[in-house]
């Protein structure tokens, strides 16, 4: 399999399902054969859709095929996945694996008992300087860290929850801005600084007519004492870049959009920024245009199918995100 393309077929055809496209076709061991959309809609980014293959389900898709991509609203993760398993098909899903721990549970067992390969597409974990940070957190070169803000205030207006009935709803989305906004960001924290010990959140809604929390504030105590806050939103108008500060015994950074914009650590010289090419806003109108960290990801899913390894974030991995999100929700703050 080293020198063969591994074929995909993407399942759903919003918006996010562009990004995985466009990736994919920059990406010279792999390809798209077809598309699975329940209403047979034609994505719009095609132009040539005649070469590929449109279908109401995947176990109706002719053509011979490696792999699936999730691009599908947060419930139905678990439903595309065990179908695909079930068909012998590695999996790799869009943010994030699911929505509650029994369809994760599902999603996971299904993918091992089938022995196929369950990704999960958390990329900012490869984004800007976000890898350097790491190394450094690793060896110990920032210190004793006592305390992280990460705040992720976005915007979306009105017209970003009624394009789409199911945002902006527990059943399908599977909450607001901390599980499909801040999602990203809280995996790139766990990452980062581990699992937190204890989790407590205030969510409310403000600005939206959803039924969700459209903004909200999270408090993470880690074992070691570290102190965590993470504030997600779609009402904080205009929007605003992602912010990772980061406080230790010996000075601190601050990290915007994936760029270090701060940094002051004694004895560790300033590092060469990495540039992010896709300037996150925030704003409703903010479009991906930059696939190189889905590339990295979709690559890494690609390796992991041809060595027959773990992808880089799989299925467990992919869990404690969800499972943290979760907590947010369920420990509420009166």
């Amino acid at each position: 399999m080293s020198d063969k393309k591994i074929k995909f077929v993407i399942i759903g055809t919003g918006n996010i399902s562009a990004t995985y496209f466009h990736a994919i076709k920059n990406i010279n061991e792999a390809e798209v054969i077809g598309f699975v959309s329940r209403t047979l809609n034609v994505p719009s980014y095609l132009k040539s859709p005649g070469k590929f293959e449109i279908s109401d389900s995947i176990k109706n898709i002719k053509s011979e095929f490696d792999a699936v991509i999730i691009c599908t609203p947060n419930y139905y993760h678990h439903i595309n996945a065990i179908e695909a398993a079930e068909l012998g098909k590695h999996v790799l899903t869009e943010k994030p694996l699911d929505i509650t721990a029994a369809a994760m549970d599902m999603m996971i067992n299904k993918c091992r008992e089938k022995n196929v390969k369950l990704g999960v597409a958390y990329q900012r974990r490869l984004s800007g300087d976000n890898p350097f940070i790491k190394k450094m957190i690793s060896e110990n070169k920032l210190g004793r860290i006592f305390s992280v803000d990460l705040s992720v205030k976005n915007y979306r207006d009105e017209n970003y929850y009624k394009s789409a009935p199911y945002r902006g709803t527990y059943s399908i989305d599977g909450g607001g801005p901390f599980i499909q906004q801040a999602s990203h960001y809280i995996d790139l924290y766990c990452w980062l600084f581990g699992r937190p010990g204890k989790i407590t959140g205030k969510t409310s809604r403000f600005i939206h007519n959803i039924e969700t929390e459209d903004h909200g504030v999270a408090v993470f105590i880690h074992n070691s004492g570290m102190i965590g806050t993470v504030t997600a939103s779609t009402a904080t108008k205009p929007g605003f870049p992602a912010k990772l500060e980061i406080y230790s015994d010996k000075g601190y950074l601050i990290v915007e959009n994936d760029e270090i914009t701060h940094w002051d650590i004694p004895d560790v010289p300033f590092p060469k920024i990495v540039k992010s090419k896709n300037k996150f806003t925030g704003s409703s109108t903010h479009i991906v245009n930059d696939t190189s960290n889905h590339e990295k990801i979709i690559k890494d899913f690609i390796n992991a199918v041809k060595e027959n390894r773990e992808p880089l974030i799989n299925g467990e991995e992919g869990r404690i995100t969800t499972e943290v999100i979760l907590e947010i929700y369920k420990n509420q703050i009166t």
